[in-house]
């Protein structure tokens, strides 16, 4: 545990609202054995963090969390200072008490009046056991080398310990039915693919691919099999995040389409619950914006339209929205795959040049400054690594000063020798060059096709080299 929070932010105050509970307080008294901190802290988990809900004075190990108010159904945490911590559900019953040993809670945990509650505890126990069973099996099997008899005798122990965990949480079910202890228990497992090469015949073409096919979309349909996204207390676990986090970028195939539809697909189960609907739309867009992969600005675009936009996203304040607004505006026009905006602009000799009427295979659109620090390193090894290099081979750079002073432009033209480039700029700013492209720093690299449609953008002079070079041996 790295972090406690003790005050919450508006953010997840906002989502942190909710579940209607009869009770009108909670009680929660502990009596820790042999502890040596003067205070602790009560917590719930969301976001993969943990937030300080109460927190109460230790006297001879004793305290009590207590307030006139109800706590949100979840799993919770009671923490502390010393860095020691143990995990509790809090459902319906809030008054209860917990005497546990900070040396080893898990093994020492009573709890009094909380049956659902007590309940976890004990599934926290069986798990506890079964992963120290589990990592045993491990090292045991190791050690088997190449006994394949032993490796079965483990494989099968492997096995029996699986189904021992699917038994326990199924007589959770039954236990408890509709509590939260046994929901959160199945949400634990993982979907259980089946044996596709049972189905799949010896004579079908590309088997192996069509059964790992399956295998994939049987995994991705049904990873979320396990949760309500119309129940918030799934927020308040440790383990949404994770799985959010392994779907998203493990599963997934890392494409706008594919991120976009998987998206919809678990925000529109949330609708009902105002609370989840903004945690999974947030989530979904802030993945976007933080992508690493070329392109998925329009996963960024198509959810924000989706769910910002249209005015779904009604706790968006007015300053969240415009700045949403604003990058859409910004890469609408510039997506992967899109035609590139036609740009006509004004050579050095004062004559007119058009991007669209280019006649190369591949075109370099490269935005830059002739007093840009970055662009000074950039402009010379584009003219003697990429055009010098590859301009047999049909490329050509359409390079765009983005400023309006002549005289500097033409002095760095004739300083790196740019004779072979297609110079241009825009003096009277009439292109709307910056909004098309997003210009609003340089330098700045497109890469387009014979037929003007953006195949790669934001490059360094590497990447585009590495580019070209593969695009090159696919033709």
């Amino acid at each position: 545990m790295k972090h406690i929070f003790i005050s919450l932010t508006f953010l997840i105050v906002s989502l942190c609202a909710s579940d209607k509970i009869t009770a009108q307080s909670y009680n929660i008294s502990i009596q820790l054995e042999n502890c040596m901190d003067s205070s602790a802290y009560l917590a719930h988990y969301f976001d993969g963090r943990i937030f300080a809900d109460d927190t109460t004075q230790l006297i001879n190990g004793a305290g009590t969390f207590s307030k006139d108010k109800v706590l949100e159904q979840g799993i919770y945490v009671i923490y502390l200072p010393s860095q020691k911590y143990f995990d509790l559900l809090i459902g319906q019953d809030q008054i209860f008490s917990i005497s546990a040993d900070p040396k080893d809670f898990i093994g020492s945990i009573k709890i009094k009046d909380a049956e659902e509650t007590n309940a976890f505890h004990n599934f926290q126990v069986f798990m506890k056991s079964q992963n120290a069973k589990s990592k045993q099996l491990q090292e045991e099997y190791k050690k088997a080398g190449n006994n394949d008899a032993a490796k079965e005798k483990y494989k099968k122990a492997y096995k029996d310990a699986d189904i021992a965990v699917h038994q326990y949480i199924n007589q959770l079910k039954l236990d408890y039915p509709n509590s939260f202890v046994s929901l959160f228990a199945n949400f634990t497992l993982s979907p259980k693919v089946p044996d596709f090469s049972k189905d799949i015949p010896e004579s079908t073409p590309n088997r192996e691919k069509e059964i790992q096919r399956k295998s994939y979309l049987y995994n991705k349909d049904h990873y979320f099999d396990h949760v309500n996204f119309a129940d918030n207390r799934f927020l308040r676990t440790p383990i949404l995040k994770n799985k959010l986090q392994f779907f998203y970028e493990k599963i997934l195939v890392q494409s706008p389409d594919s991120i976009v539809k998987e998206s919809v697909k678990i925000i529109e189960q949330a609708k009902s619950d105002s609370i989840f609907f903004q945690y999974l739309t947030q989530y979904s867009l802030n993945y976007a914006v933080k992508s690493k992969i070329m392109g998925m600005d329009a996963a960024f675009v198509k959810l924000a339209k989706k769910y910002y936009l249209s005015g779904q996203a009604s706790w968006a304040d007015s300053t969240l929205m415009a700045q949403i607004r604003e990058k859409v505006i910004k890469t609408q026009f510039n997506l992967l795959g899109m035609k590139s905006q036609d740009l006509l602009m004004e050579s050095p000799e004062g004559e007119f040049v058009r991007l669209h009427e280019v006649d190369a295979k591949y075109t370099v659109l490269y935005f830059w400054e002739p007093d840009c620090g970055h662009c000074k390193k950039v402009t010379p090894r584009l003219k003697t690594e990429i055009l010098d290099k590859y301009k047999d081979k049909g490329i050509k750079v359409f390079a765009v000063c983005t400023q309006d002073q002549k005289e500097l432009w033409a002095e760095a033209i004739d300083s790196y020798e740019l004779y072979d480039f297609i110079n241009c700029y825009d003096p009277q700013f009439q292109t709307n060059f910056r909004i098309y492209y997003d210009v609003y720093s340089t330098p700045i690299i497109y890469l387009l096709d014979k037929d003007k449609k953006i195949i790669a953008k934001r490059l360094d002079v590497d990447n585009l080299k590495t580019f070209l070079d593969n695009k090159l041996k696919e033709n």
